[in-house]
C-alpha cells in the first residue's frame, strides 16, 4: 500500500492545493452575496449553476483526456480555474458570479475525472477502499483547512479570491512533474447511466443522494449557523468541524469496506448520518460545542461515503473501464449537486433554517433502506443460484444418500 501511495504523490499534492483554492472561494461567494442582501433562494443558486457546470464538465472530461491525457487536461482546467478567479475578482455582480462559478464547476469536474480515474487504476482491488479512502482523506485536508482559515478572519472580503488565484497556479507543479504513467483509456467513450444502474445500483442511488444532499448542507451551513443566531466565525466553524469529521472517518471507513463489504459500509455511513442530522434538528443547536460535534459526526459518514460508492462501482467494472466509470459516477453526483443547494435555499427561505437537516436526513435514510434491501435482495438471489448450481446440490442432497 505505501509503494502505491508514494507513487500518487504529485497528484495528491496537487489535488489538495486545487481543492483549498476552491473551497476558499465556495463559502465567500455564498457569504458575500448573502450579505449584499440577496435572498436565500438566490444565494443557493450559485452552487446550483456550480453543479449544473460539473455536470457539462463531466461529460466533456472523457472526451478531452481521450484527446490530449489527463496531464494536459489537468493543466487546462487549472489554468481556466485560475483565469476565472481573477475575473471574480474583478467584478462583484451576483449574476456574473453565477456565470463564473458554473464553468469553475465545468473545470473543477474535469481534475476530479483525472484524479479520481488516475488514482482508481493504479489501485489493486482488494486495498481500494484503503487507498481510495486515504485519497478522499487527503483532499479533506483542503477542505477542512479553508472554512477554518476563513473563521479566524474578521471579515470576508476579496482577498479570499486572490488568495485561491495563487493556490489554482501552484497545483499545476506537482501533477506536471508526476512520473507516474498516465492510465490507458479504453475504446469506449462512455459508460451510460443505464449501465451503472443495472450493474451497481447501490452505488448508483448513494452516489446521486450524496449530490443532492452534501453539497446542500456544505453550501448553505454558514448561513443555515447565522440563522440560528451564531456569529459569523461559528458558523464557519461548523463547516469546518463537518469536513474535520470527514477528514478523520474516510480512512477507517475505507479500511472497514475493505473487510466487512461496501454496501453494508454504505449502509452503517447513511444511517449514522442519518441520526446526526435529526439531532441538529430537534437539539439545541445555538450551543456551539454540541453543534460542532454533532457536525463533525455528520460529516465523518456522510462525506466519506463517496469514495466507498466509487470503490464499489470500481470494483465491478474493468480496469480499462475506470475513467468512464469514474466520470459517470461525477456526472450522476453533479445532477445530484445542480438541484440539492437550489431546493435547500429554497426550503430555508420559506420554512426556516432547520429543515436544511430534515432534508438531509429524509435521502439519507431512503439511501440507507434501498441499499439494505439491495444487500437482502442479492443475497436470496445468491442463495438461489448455489441451490441451483448441481455441484451445490449433490452436496445438499447426495443422490446416493440413504433415507432416514
Amino acid at each position: 500500500m505505501y509503494k502505491i501511495l508514494i507513487s500518487i504523490t504529485a497528484l495528491l499534492l496537487s489535488i489538495v492545493i486545487l481543492q483549498f483554492a476552491n473551497s476558499t472561494i465556495a463559502p465567500t461567494v455564498v457569504l458575500i452575496a448573502s450579505r449584499s442582501g440577496s435572498a436565500t433562494g438566490v444565494v443557493g443558486l450559485i452552487p446550483a449553476i456550480y453543479g449544473l457546470g460539473f455536470v457539462i464538465g463531466c461529460f466533456l472530461a472523457r472526451k478531452l483526456m481521450k484527446t490530449i491525457g489527463h496531464i494536459r487536461s489537468f493543466s487546462l482546467a487549472a489554468a481556466i480555474l485560475t483565469s476565472l478567479t481573477l475575473l471574480m475578482y474583478i467584478s462583484d455582480n451576483t449574476l456574473g458570479w453565477m456565470i463564473y462559478r458554473g464553468l469553475m464547476g465545468c473545470a473543477i469536474a474535469i481534475i476530479m475525472t483525472c484524479i479520481d480515474s488516475w488514482v482508481g487504476s493504479v489501485t489493486p482491488g482488494e486495498m481500494r477502499g484503503r487507498v481510495m479512502g486515504f485519497y478522499s482523506m487527503i483532499t479533506k485536508l483542503a477542505y477542512v483547512g479553508a472554512p477554518a482559515l476563513l473563521s479566524v478572519s474578521i471579515t470576508i472580503s476579496s482577498n479570499a479570491l486572490l488568495f485561491s488565484l495563487l493556490l489554482f497556479s501552484i497545483s499545476l507543479i506537482p501533477v506536471c512533474l508526476t512520473k507516474l504513467p498516465q492510465p490507458s483509456l479504453g475504446p469506449r467513450i462512455t459508460t451510460s447511466f443505464e449501465t451503472l444502474l443495472r450493474d451497481v445500483p447501490s452505488a448508483f442511488v448513494a452516489v446521486f443522494i450524496l449530490g443532492l444532499t452534501n453539497t446542500a448542507v456544505l453550501n448553505l451551513l454558514p448561513v443555515y449557523g447565522i440563522s440560528v443566531g451564531l456569529p459569523q466565525s461559528d458558523a464557519l466553524f461548523l463547516l469546518a468541524m463537518a469536513h474535520v469529521g470527514g477528514l478523520t472517518m474516510q480512512w477507517p471507513i475505507g479500511y472497514i469496506s475493505d473487510i466487512i463489504g461496501r454496501r453494508q459500509t454504505l449502509v452503517i455511513a447513511f444511517t449514522v448520518s442519518t441520526l446526526s442530522a435529526l439531532a441538529m434538528v430537534y437539539f439545541n443547536t445555538t450551543n456551539i460545542a454540541f453543534a460542532a460535534t454533532i457536525s463533525a459526526l455528520w460529516g465523518g459518514f456522510a462525506l466519506s461515503a463517496y469514495s466507498i460508492a466509487l470503490s464499489h462501482a470500481i470494483d465491478r467494472s474493468k480496469r480499462e473501464e475506470t475513467v468512464n466509470v469514474c466520470a459517470t459516477m461525477l456526472t450522476i453526483w453533479s445532477i445530484g449537486s445542480i438541484f440539492g443547494p437550489f431546493a435547500g435555499g429554497l426550503i430555508m427561505q420559506f420554512y426556516g433554517a432547520s429543515l436544511l437537516y430534515i432534508f438531509c436526513l429524509i435521502f439519507h435514510f431512503t439511501a440507507a433502506m434501498v441499499i439494505f434491501l439491495r444487500i437482502l435482495t442479492s443475497k436470496r438471489r445468491n442463495e438461489v443460484r448455489e441451490l441451483d448450481d448441481p455441484a451445490t446440490a449433490e452436496v445438499l442432497w447426495p443422490k446416493n444418500r440413504p433415507l432416514s
